[in-house]
């Protein structure tokens, strides 16, 4: 079933893929004519609301010739977990790519190029970046009211079905796109949820509960790294279940760290540096205060903090994090590199050697 939480979603796992869970629907999903349970909308109607209330938006661009444009509405947009998951989540535009009216975008104004009956309008051209194909369907996230822009935007052309939809939805809506390219979070969310070997490679992480490291008044000798996730935070498992497990990077962060586990919807008393933390879980705060410390009060799921061996926060760093970008992390301040220099030099280190590798 689908819901939403909070302001995350889901997912279940038991198939191959997992099937995203969905939100509690306010009344039952109805088909359109063409199959479809997604509750379509102009793209002004979706303009007009993404600057009061924010969601991504799907664009999907058709055309009235194209079959697979119809496929598509009487498959993926026709299976009703998918559907309520995008109508609880997003803003869905259903966009003719030669339509004849005039459409008003981020301020300026296209029409129709050419005068023949398929001639496309000139805003599918630039959007579409002149690849015609249809379907393509655009993911658009991170308005920005005060530039009229949108801070990312990401097309896939050509027909999707369910298992890989699923997956944009999750880079988009959870903003995972911030540290990640999407090749690199797809193949992490096929380890997490499809690879065989990921639950037993899993056991072999050593993870602590947030009491068990914080109220252990034995001091460490090595720095921690903290996952704060929850597990109806997509992006937060496939961090978990891909990155960490990573064969580059599994070995280095059990050397180097203790790693802790932190579900900020736990309740338990934490003593954390001489000081308590507590949970009241409130509709209005309903997370762990150490959570919320720890991430230096910048809530993000998922956040990973990195813990000198005295406890202090070093750094928190919002968002998921691929492998390559969690090995990079955990080197910088597993060796006391941010020590002795920057991360933008140590970076620049890291893709010279790549080059020369190459």
């Amino acid at each position: 079933m689908l819901r939403k939480t909070l302001l995350y979603t889901a997912i279940c796992t038991g198939l191959l893929f997992p099937c995203l869970v969905k939100a509690q629907q306010q009344a039952p999903l109805v088909a359109d004519a063409e199959g479809s349970y997604v509750k379509w909308m102009t793209l002004q109607e979706a303009m007009e609301k993404v600057k009061t209330q924010p969601r991504p938006i799907i664009m999907d661009f058709y055309t009235d010739w194209c079959g697979w444009c119809k496929q598509m509405m009487k498959t993926t947009y026709a299976n009703a977990d998918l559907a309520g998951y995008i109508n609880n989540n997003f803003y869905p535009v259903k966009f003719n790519a030669e339509t004849k009216d005039t459409i008003e975008y981020l301020g300026e104004k296209y029409g129709p190029v050419g005068s023949g009956k398929n001639a496309t309008n000139a805003l599918a051209i630039k959007l579409l970046q002149n690849k015609l194909m249809y379907p393509t369907t655009m993911f658009l996230n991170n308005y920005d009211k005060k530039k009229d822009e949108f801070g990312f935007n990401m097309l896939a052309q050509g027909y999707l079905d369910n298992t890989k939809f699923e997956p944009i939805l999750v880079f988009t809506l959870e903003n995972a796109f911030h540290n990640s390219g999407y090749d690199d979070f797809k193949a992490g969310y096929d380890v997490a949820f499809a690879d065989t070997s990921t639950e037993r490679k899993l056991k072999d992480l050593k993870w602590k509960t947030p009491v068990e490291a914080f109220n252990n008044k034995e001091t460490s000798k090595k720095k921690t790294l903290v996952l704060i996730h929850t597990e109806w935070c997509n992006a937060c498992r496939v961090m978990q279940r891909s990155s960490f497990i990573d064969t580059t990077v599994e070995k280095y962060i059990t050397d180097k760290y203790d790693l802790v586990d932190f579900n900020p919807e736990i309740t338990d008393a934490i003593t954390f540096k001489g000081q308590s933390f507590t949970n009241a879980r409130t509709p209005q705060s309903p997370f762990h205060q150490l959570a919320i410390t720890l991430c230096r009060n910048n809530f993000t799921l998922p956040t990973l903090v990195i813990l000198d061996e005295s406890m202090n926060i070093v750094d928190a760093i919002p968002f998921y994090l691929p492998a390559g970008a969690l090995k990079n992390i955990a080197t910088f301040y597993g060796d006391d590199i941010y020590k002795k220099k920057s991360w933008n030099d140590f970076m620049a280190g890291v893709n010279e050697k790549k080059k020369k590798e190459k």
